[in-house]
């Protein structure tokens, strides 16, 4: 079976162009350097074929334009890979999406610790406060799901689809990563831990959608030196960069990772479609 990839968004915190911002990548006329908030959307058939379940990463801040953008009418499952304000304040935008006839309820995954933290930053939704009487107009009709991180590499199914979880550093804090078939997804995170890379390894992976943020290194994230290793250590078929700062033009930044890994690797943008075998 073929999976899909959505970029909704390809950027980092602050989305692309920078507001007030007059450097050359913010006041750049290619299309490629406009990025929404980071966030993707996994399009997986069932394994009967029947149907194609949606997974959606992060709830940006740009959630809804992304939405709007493709169409999106049904989510089956929204993944939190951490609790920044880039990647999740626009949970509320999944309202519409639970709208009936009948009313849909959109399952929540995430780590008991970031649950703990989106419970206590959206009381309207999961506190008491959500099991009032509705006077305006609703609230998203969201259940929170914890994953369980006990190991290393985490297996678990979510509707059926196999992932792998697992944790990467993200400053003082840390990230959920994830393989899906051949493919991983690595967002927001400072390095990458061995036993992380020697099992992505032994997948044989696909594609890798990895994090690089800028070219001077970073505190909190890759930057194109060390998230170009990473993408040696791993060796997928084919990688992907993705939540891109405004020192990274996307013309310049393909040039860069075609020279020093070859034509498989290059920056992610919005709107691209990918996609990778679950074998």
């Amino acid at each position: 079976m073929t999976n899909k990839v959505l970029i909704l968004g390809s950027g980092t915190s602050t989305g692309i162009p920078i507001p007030g911002c007059e450097c050359q990548v913010c006041q750049s006329n290619n299309p490629k350097n406009k990025r929404l908030r980071t966030s993707i959307i996994l399009k997986i058939p069932t394994l009967d074929n029947k149907q194609e379940l949606s997974f959606l990463i992060d709830t940006t801040p740009d959630l809804r334009q992304g939405l709007l953008n493709h169409k999106i009418k049904k989510i089956d499952a929204c993944i939190i890979t951490h609790t920044h304000a880039d990647h999740l304040h626009g949970i509320d935008d999944l309202r519409p999406l639970c709208f009936g006839p009948p009313p849909k309820t959109i399952p929540i995954y995430t780590s008991k610790k970031f649950s703990e933290e989106i419970e206590n930053r959206f009381p309207y939704i999961f506190g008491d406060q959500a099991n009032k009487p509705q006077l305006g107009g609703g609230i998203p009709r969201l259940l929170i799901k914890e994953i369980n991180f006990s190991k290393k590499i985490n297996k678990t199914t979510l509707h059926g689809i196999a992932f792998d979880f697992f944790l990467l550093p993200h400053g003082l804090g840390e990230t959920i990563g994830f393989r899906q078939g051949r493919f991983a997804y690595l967002i927001d995170c400072h390095d990458v831990p061995e036993v992380v890379i020697d099992h992505l390894r032994s997948i044989n992976l696909e594609l890798l959608i990895i994090d690089c943020v800028c070219r001077a290194p970073h505190r909190t994230h890759l930057n194109t030196d060390s998230s170009f290793d990473f993408i040696k250590k791993i060796n997928p078929e084919r990688a992907k960069l993705i939540h891109m700062g405004h020192d990274l033009d996307h013309l310049e930044l393909e040039t860069e990772a075609k020279k020093s890994l070859g034509g498989t690797v290059s920056p992610a943008f919005d709107n691209q479609v990918l996609t990778y075998r679950n074998k």
